[in-house]
C-alpha cells in the first residue's frame, strides 16, 4: 500500500511526540507508585504508633494487660481506624504466638493471625519492583510491624508482643489509577494536539512538492507553459526553476511539433499537385487508348480470337486506370485544417451513412462516446472519412449480419482512443501486416486505398492505428489520437 509523504511526516511527528508523553508517562507512574507506597507506609506508622501510645498508657495503669487491651474502648476505636483508610485493610495487636490480643474486626480476637510480607521491604524496594506490586492480579497484603516492649526485668525489656496493620496492594491501584486519568486525559490531548500541529505543519513543508505535483498533472494532460510560483528564500526555488525550465522547453517542443505536422501536410499537397499533373499525363493517352480500341472492335467483326484479345486490352486498361485513380486520392491529401473538434460529433455525423449500409444486412451498430470526452486537435473532415471507411469496410465483412461497435474513450492523460469492433469474418494473420499497404486488398472488387488513406490520415494527426483480428471471430481497430491541450 502506497504511503504519502505527507501522512509519512504526519506519523513521524506524532510517533515523537507519543514517545516523549509515553516516556513521561512511565516516569509519572514510576513516581506516583512511590509517593502512594511511602504515603501508605506514613498513614501505617502513624496508626501503630497510635495504638502503641494507647497500649502504653494501658499497661502505666497496672493488672492483666491483656485484659485491658481486649477490653478498652479507645484502643478499639482506634483499631478500627484501620477500615477508614483508603488503602487499610486491619489493625491488631497479636502475642508471641500471633495469637489476636485486639483487632479491629472484634471476631477475628483470639484467632491466629496470618504473618504477611513487610511493607517496608515494598517501600525500599525499586519504583518497578513497587509498580510490579501494585499491579500484581489480585493484589498483595503488606503490613507494618511494630514490636510491642512493656515491663523492665533484669534481663531488660520484655517482648509483650506485636502491633500489625495490613494494607492491601490493591487498594493502593485503586489510587494509582485515580491519579492517572487525570494525566491520561492530558496525554490524550497532547497526541491529539500533535496531530493537527503535524497536519499544518506537513501542510507547510510539503506545499512547495504538492505544487510540483500538480503542475506535473498538468503537464501529463498535455498543457504547456506551466509554470511554477515556488518561494524564492529556500531550497525549493532552484527545482522550481529547473522545473519552469523544463516546461517551457517542452512548449517550445510542442509548438515546433504543430508547425511540422502542418508543414509536413502542406507538402504532402503540394507533392500531391504534382503527382497529379503527373497521374494526368498518363490518363490521357490511356483515354485515347481506350477510345482506339473501340474502334479495334468495332473492325474486327466477328473474330472470337480478335474479340478475346480486344477484351483483356480493355479490362487491363481499365484496371490501370483504377490504379491511376487510386494513385491520385493517396498522393493528393487535403491540407489539414487543424481545431479543436469532438470525435463524439464526428461519429454522430457519419452515423446515417453507416446506419444505411448496416441495414442492407441487419448489421446493429452501437455508438459509445462518454459526453466529458475531450477534444482533438484535428482535421474533422479527415477523420471522419477514415472512421467511415473502417465501419464501412466493417459492415461489408458482416454479409449474414453481426454488431458493429463504434466507440471513443480516454485512453490516458494525454491521448484518446476510438475503437471500430466488427463480429465479422476477420482478416487472416498472413494478410494482418500488409493491410494498409497501397492497392493490397482481399475483396475480388476491392482498390486497395481506403485502408492506406486511413493509416496515412492518423498519423498525419501524430496518431497511432493498430489491429487485432481473428478469422471467424470478427476485427477490431484502435485509434489512438492526442487530446488537445
Amino acid at each position: 500500500m502506497r504511503v504519502s509523504v505527507k501522512t509519512k511526516q504526519i506519523f513521524a511527528v506524532t510517533a515523537i511526540v507519543f514517545g516523549a508523553v509515553a516516556l513521561m508517562g512511565v516516569f509519572y507512574l514510576l513516581s506516583i507508585a512511590g509517593m502512594l507506597v511511602q504515603e501508605t507506609r506514613t498513614r501505617a506508622d502513624l496508626l501503630a504508633n497510635g495504638i502503641f501510645t494507647r497500649a502504653a498508657e494501658l499497661a502505666l495503669d497496672g493488672g492483666d494487660l491483656r485484659e485491658a487491651l481486649a477490653a478498652d474502648a479507645g484502643l478499639r476505636s482506634i483499631l478500627q481506624m484501620s477500615g477508614l483508610s483508603q488503602q487499610g485493610l486491619y489493625a491488631a495487636i497479636v502475642d508471641t504466638q500471633g495469637r489476636a490480643i485486639a483487632h479491629s474486626d472484634s471476631s477475628l480476637v483470639g484467632t491466629v493471625i496470618p504473618s504477611h510480607p513487610d511493607l517496608n521491604a515494598l517501600v525500599e524496594a525499586s519504583d518497578a519492583q513497587k509498580l510490579r506490586a501494585i499491579f500484581t492480579p489480585g493484589g498483595l497484603t503488606r503490613e507494618v510491624r511494630l514490636p510491642l516492649m512493656l515491663g523492665t526485668t533484669e534481663f531488660g525489656t520484655t517482648e509483650f508482643g506485636t502491633i500489625r496493620v495490613a494494607v492491601s496492594t490493591l487498594l493502593i491501584r485503586d489510587d494509582l489509577e485515580t491519579a492517572l486519568r487525570p494525566a491520561a486525559a492530558t496525554a490524550a490531548a497532547l497526541l491529539l494536539a500533535s496531530v493537527l500541529v503535524a497536519t499544518l505543519l506537513a501542510q507547510w513543508t510539503l506545499r512547495p512538492i504538492l505544487l510540483i505535483r500538480a503542475g506535473l498533472a498538468r503537464l501529463g494532460r498535455g498543457e504547456t507553459g506551466v509554470t511554477l510560483a515556488l518561494p524564492q528564500e529556500d531550497e525549493f526555488a532552484e527545482l522550481g526553476q529547473s522545473f519552469n525550465v523544463v516546461s517551457a522547453r517542452l512548449a517550445h517542443e510542442e509548438a515546433e511539433g504543430r508547425t511540422s505536422r502542418a508543414s509536413v501536410s502542406r507538402r504532402l499537397a503540394a507533392l500531391g499537385r504534382v503527382s497529379s499533373g503527373i497521374a494526368h499525363e498518363v490518363k490521357n493517352p490511356l483515354n485515347a487508348m481506350q477510345i482506339h480500341l473501340e474502334l479495334l472492335r468495332m473492325q474486327v467483326g466477328d473474330s472470337p480470337a480478335a474479340q478475346e484479345h480486344v477484351k483483356v486490352l480493355a479490362q487491363q486498361m481499365r484496371r490501370l486506370d483504377e490504379v491511376v485513380q487510386g494513385f491520385l486520392s493517396f498522393a493528393r491529401p487535403d491540407p489539414l485544417a487543424l481545431a479543436p473538434i469532438s470525435l463524439c460529433a464526428v461519429l454522430r455525423e457519419m452515423m446515417p451513412v453507416v446506419n444505411a449500409e448496416a441495414g442492407k444486412t441487419g448489421v446493429e451498430v452501437i455508438v459509445e462516446c462518454p459526453a466529458d470526452l475531450p477534444p482533438v486537435m484535428g482535421d474533422a473532415g479527415q477523420l471522419q472519412q477514415a472512421f467511415l471507411n473502417l465501419a464501412l469496410n466493417a459492415c461489408q465483412a458482416m454479409p449474414a449480419g453481426g454488431r458493429l461497435r463504434l466507440s471513443a474513450r480516454r485512453a490516458d492523460a494525454r491521448n484518446v482512443e476510438v475503437v471500430v469492433e466488427d463480429t465479422g469474418t476477420g482478416i487472416a494473420p498472413e494478410h494482418l501486416d500488409k493491410i494498409f499497404n497501397l492497392y493490397f486488398t482481399t475483396k475480388p472488387e476491392g482498390s486497395g486505398v481506403g485502408l492506406a488513406l486511413v493509416y496515412r490520415t492518423i498519423h498525419l494527426h501524430d496518431g497511432d492505428i493498430d489491429v487485432q483480428s481473428v478469422p471467424g471471430h470478427g476485427t477490431t481497430f484502435r485509434i489512438t489520437l492526442p487530446a488537445q491541450a
